[in-house]
């Protein structure tokens, strides 16, 4: 065989080769695997990992201290202080699950457990270092009553005077750990009618308490949550059908739809995954969206730009809680039809059924009115914006920060002697931060894939480029063969080559030679 088809042959093997592996056969295998991978199938190492996830997250909390307690209660600017971060390895489990395959859902509770770590904390913070706090339920009651039955406001003093023991201030020196974990001391023992009144309807939910015996309670911000399963059940699709429905959330306390929010939008619908798992394949104009149950809400977070994760490319995505009182979307949101919070903050009273409002820590991208009410809050973006950076090729969240700060609106009361004299403010309380950076043995998992892509990538390209070399050589030489053999044998013909051909000395091939016709020699 000649060597221009051998050549030929072994170009148009590698190209095709190439072509094969590189574009039809890899792609659809890594798909398929990556689809396996990431569907919640029953025994899967995702499923284990989602159910149970092996690494503790970081919960920092930062609590504001008010500098000014006494100022406040005569009508001066609130000053705070932020004291943190307390840090906490927080442990979050899926437990009592259930699976449905007739919808391809599985359903479960949350359990999280919290456990301080003081060597993440602030330098020498501990959690009983003495801060001033508002007392979150006598807060919480008078701004209550004023918003829903302003006419009670009188009666409602009077069950603060005989729950709390006629407090003088309603601002308190306590601890975090008190306030976060251990609660502060709730007397339901009483037996004048404004207290027990009030206290009925406290308890009408004693999961929200720290129970410590009959009548006596604790209010805690967090202890009644810490290692406890919440009761109320999330159910999400697995995937395993269609893999871009993994972890999309289809009910929630046995609701298909919540009742929480105006009917005329669409916040009662749940929108997004439960935030613990995402599809893969996540492109740069698809929003990120998940469902945050102690919200009763969904939050989009949008493509930012391009990042870099210990060594692999992410995409980054930012979220905000939006603008009620402008976009249409959220109108569903606010208190009632006709009055929005401004930009930047959230009203959370249909959701825990207290005067809590959220917003981005130190009110971050919050309307700058609410801003000059308080001193002490300095936002930026670094500290305080919402971010999570993605894998994009198979959804991984690599590095995540969720934060949330939670507020109260301050103002005089008049039939309450405490907040007779009360500024006008959103009054800061706390705010968290829930994040992840992925360990190196998951991105060691994440960089073997991107390995064998790469490999594969590069076979493919190496195949290709030699089939297309090896091809264009055996064009080359056939051209060369085809040529020779049409090429023609001419000898050049001088005047001597013609003399010595009419003596005989040389034989001379003029058969493709013509000259002009030469006349006879003619005699006269």
């Amino acid at each position: 065989m000649q060597l221009y088809k051998k050549l030929g042959i072994a170009g148009g093997s590698l190209f095709s080769l190439g072509v094969l592996i590189g574009f039809i056969v890899f792609p659809p295998f890594l798909k398929s695997q990556i689809k396996k991978q990431m569907a919640l199938k029953p025994g899967t190492d995702m499923r284990n990992m989602w159910e149970d996830f092996p690494l503790p997250l970081d919960f920092k909390i930062y609590m504001f201290n008010i500098t000014n307690p006494d100022d406040i209660k005569n009508g001066g600017k609130p000053i705070v202080q932020e004291i943190g971060p307390f840090f906490y390895d927080e442990y979050k489990q899926k437990v009592d699950l259930e699976d449905r395959a007739e919808d391809d859902t599985v359903e479960y509770s949350n359990k999280i457990t919290w456990v301080f770590n003081p060597s993440k904390s602030a330098p020498g913070l501990t959690e009983n270092v003495e801060i001033f706090f508002p007392h979150p339920m006598i807060l919480g009651i008078v701004m209550a009553t004023v918003r829903d039955k302003p006419a009670m406001v009188g009666l409602a003093a009077k069950a603060i005077d005989s729950i709390f023991h006629k407090p003088d201030s309603v601002f308190i020196k306590t601890t975090p750990r008190q306030v976060l974990w251990e609660g502060l001391p709730v007397d339901c023992t009483v037996k004048d009618f404004a207290g027990s009144a009030v206290c009925s309807i406290l308890l009408e939910d004693e999961s929200a308490f720290i129970k410590e015996g009959p009548g006596q309670y604790r209010i805690a911000l967090f202890g009644h949550k810490n290692g406890t399963t919440i009761p109320d059940r999330i159910r999400v699709k697995r995937g395993m059908k269609n893999i871009f429905d993994v972890g999309v959330v289809t009910e929630f306390k046995g609701q298909a739809r919540m009742d929480v929010w105006d009917d005329e939008g669409d916040c009662n619908a749940y929108n997004g995954t439960d935030s613990t798992i995402f599809h893969p394949w996540l492109y740069e104009d698809e929003d990120v969206v998940s469902f945050a149950p102690d919200l009763c809400r969904s939050i989009g977070a949008r493509f930012q730009k391009h990042s870099s994760v210990k060594g692999i490319p992410s995409n980054r995505y930012t979220a905000s809680l939006g603008d009620m009182s402008k976009d249409p979307e959220l109108k569903c949101l606010c208190p009632t039809a006709d009055t929005c919070l401004k930009k930047g903050l959230f009203d959370l009273f249909n959701c825990v059924k207290a005067p809590i409002v959220a917003s981005l820590p130190h009110l971050y991208e919050v309307d700058e009115e609410y801003l000059r009410q308080v001193d002490g809050l300095h936002p930026n973006a670094e500290e305080h914006e919402i971010f999570l950076e993605f894998e994009p090729f198979t959804g991984s969240p690599m590095s995540a920060r969720k934060r949330l700060q939670f507020n109260m609106f301050i103002f005089p009361v008049e039939k309450f002697k405490l907040m007779k004299n009360f500024p006008t403010a959103l009054l800061p309380l706390f705010w968290v931060e829930e994040g992840i950076l992925l360990n190196d043995d998951f991105i060691g998992q994440l960089k073997a894939v991107f390995k064998l892509i790469s490999m594969v990538g590069i076979m493919k390209w190496s195949m290709l480029v030699v089939g297309m070399g090896l091809g264009g050589g055996a064009g080359g030489l056939f051209y060369k063969v085809r040529q020779a053999q049409q090429k023609l044998d001419i000898t050049k013909i001088t005047p001597k080559t013609i003399q010595q051909a009419i003596n005989g000395e040389k034989n001379v091939n003029v058969s493709t030679i013509h000259g002009s016709a030469i006349p006879p020699n003619l005699d006269a």
